[in-house]
């Protein structure tokens, strides 16, 4: 079993996996960042019964065929998540690391969040929908695990991201905002990384004062900061679409909730675009 070989507390680690190119990403991100901590990884698949068995329009006398489609659904289902756990624990076997599986049944959501509740982040690919269809995936179950959970979550795209790179921090100021960076550091994911601070404000007195909040934050961890402060009343969300286009990023920081400008970035057309689109990991806390 690897050892821990820098700061980084964490303990346990919930993948979240079902085959995907954003999952299979999202294994190796977790079995990196667990070869760093000496974490224990904890694969999850999600059952989706009740979009499987979600009563549909059926012609006279086609609910009898509804439900064996459906056994049968449940069963092929069953089957694929089970080969998928399996392969997983190989993985992390091969990388000499301690780990666990487990099939959970239920609203994908729902059944994450609670589990998420054991761990200390959470693990998942950007697009997912549990239903083994990928031409169809979305970002829905990432987007109301990243609102509903108390827990972060590392939310990775479909390509190989460098999460050794630098760091990106969208900083607003607001107690969700600094919770999500407070937790970034806690969690020693910050360490030996550079952390560029981007806070966007009508004001640019303002801006530089919430700027170096976060900076202050970052040093107490010796975190090496650079600041980014933006006068502007550009919607916040193009803001850092820009930088980390411009920036060497391995990993973007938000905060998943919250009630300024950047609650838009999340919630509004442009978060959903980035969650689809995005080459960067994003780091999830509120």
């Amino acid at each position: 079993m690897y050892v821990p070989r820098n700061n980084l507390m964490l303990r346990r680690i919930l993948v979240i996996v079902d085959g995907s190119a954003a999952s299979l990403a999202a294994q190796s991100v977790a079995i990196e960042l667990a070869k760093k901590s000496g974490a224990r990884l904890t694969g999850a698949g999600v059952l989706d019964t009740p979009w499987i068995t979600a009563a549909q329009a059926e012609p006279l006398g086609g609910g009898a065929f509804k439900m064996q489609r459906d056994d049968e659904v449940i069963r092929q289902s069953h089957e694929q998540i089970a080969q998928l756990l399996a392969t997983f624990r190989e993985d992390c076997q091969s990388a000499s690391l301690v780990s666990e599986s487990v099939e959970l049944e239920g609203f994908p959501a729902s059944e994450i969040s609670l589990l998420s509740h054991e761990h200390d982040i959470t693990i998942i690919g950007q697009t997912t929908d549990f239903h083994f269809d990928w031409e169809h995936r979305s970002d829905t179950t990432v987007k109301l695990i990243a609102r509903n959970n108390s827990r972060p979550i590392l939310a990775v795209p479909s390509t190989s991201p460098d999460i050794g790179s630098d760091v990106l921090v969208a900083y607003d100021g607001s107690p969700q905002s600094a919770r999500a960076l407070h937790m970034f550091l806690l969690l020693g994911m910050a360490d030996q990384k550079k952390v560029h601070i981007v806070t966007v404000n009508t004001r640019y007195a303002e801006a530089e004062r919430i700027a170096h909040e976060a900076a202050r934050m970052c040093a107490v961890y010796d975190v090496t900061t650079e600041l980014h402060m933006v006068a502007t009343r550009m919607d916040p969300s193009k803001i850092i679409i820009r930088k980390k286009q411009e920036l060497s990023i391995g990993i973007v920081v938000l905060s998943s909730f919250s009630h300024s400008a950047f609650s838009e970035f999340f919630s509004g057309s442009c978060a959903s675009t980035l969650m689809r689109k995005s080459r960067i990991p994003l780091f999830l806390h509120h």
